[in-house]
């Protein structure tokens, strides 16, 4: 078991002059793997800025790491929809960078909560009003390149968000109530698809919650036009959904365009 009050000890030798030691001390750091972030906020800050960017690098290489190793345990998840949230708990946490507070399942949890301790209908066109009317979730229109748009935990607790962001909290809150939420990769688009009684219902989950109607969808789609019978072969499952946000994230930290996003977004796309 790694011994936190060792850290201080291991910080002064990893500007070591030798390549072996600096190596033996990275290694010691990746030993305390989730808890390093913690253990190195309890330390007193470093006084230089070559201090500070060495650990500003340790954190980062352990970022790294966890996303690429966990992303390899989904292959473990059974479920569409645990799928799905282990997925984006992952991306959450890889771009996170204020842990304090509540976890992403547990946001999830709370807003799921929420809509059922009300007197409102139990269906998913009443939680489409509760999570984007009455909770106020919408689409981020001033940040839409902002990595941290495909950030779930962001997007809960600052209320906006990308299409894709918005429609996975509604359809991993609505898994929480036993109602059947899926997304839908229209071209151009990501939508959500919610039966009730015996519909299929089009959400746009970016603007409002709004129901969208044939005519929506044409103005949507005018390149190629479908209806909402149509949308059955556009449902996508986890999977697809989350190739998606590692393409967005992908091209969002790119377009920053400094070493550190264009490292992360290379480890991204070995991912995808």
């Amino acid at each position: 078991m790694p011994d936190p009050s060792q850290l201080p000890w291991l910080l002064r030798l990893l500007d070591d002059d030798s390549p072996e030691v600096r190596t033996a001390v990275r290694d010691q750091f990746a030993s305390f793997g989730d808890k390093l972030e913690d253990y190195l906020d309890t330390l007193e800050l470093p006084r230089t800025e070559r201090e500070r960017g060495l650990i500003e690098s340790l954190v980062r290489e352990g970022r790294r790491r966890r996303l690429r190793d966990g992303w390899e345990m989904l292959a473990s998840v059974h479920g569409d929809k645990p799928l799905l949230e282990a997925g984006q708990d992952l991306v959450s946490r890889f771009l996170r960078r204020d842990r304090a507070g509540r976890s992403l399942p547990e946001e999830l949890d709370v807003l799921a909560d929420g809509f059922g301790t009300g007197t409102r209908d139990q269906d998913p066109l009443s939680l489409a009003e509760y999570l984007f009317r009455t909770r106020g979730l919408t689409g981020d229109r001033e940040t839409c390149d902002d990595p941290a748009g495909s950030d779930l935990h962001r997007v809960i607790t600052t209320g906006k968000g990308l299409p894709i962001s918005l429609v996975s909290i509604y359809i991993l809150v609505a898994h929480r109530l036993g109602l059947r939420v899926e997304g839908c990769n229209l071209p151009g688009h990501f939508l959500a698809l919610a039966d009730h009684g015996g519909r299929t219902f089009v959400v746009d989950c970016f603007n409002d919650g709004t129901v969208l109607l044939d005519a929506d969808l044409a103005r949507l789609s005018a390149h190629a036009p479908v209806r909402t019978v149509d949308l059955a072969a556009l449902k996508c499952d986890a999977h697809v959904i989350l190739a998606r946000v590692l393409r967005n994230l992908t091209a969002a930290l790119r377009r920053k365009g400094d070493e550190q996003s264009l490292e992360d977004a290379s480890l991204l796309e070995k991912l995808s």
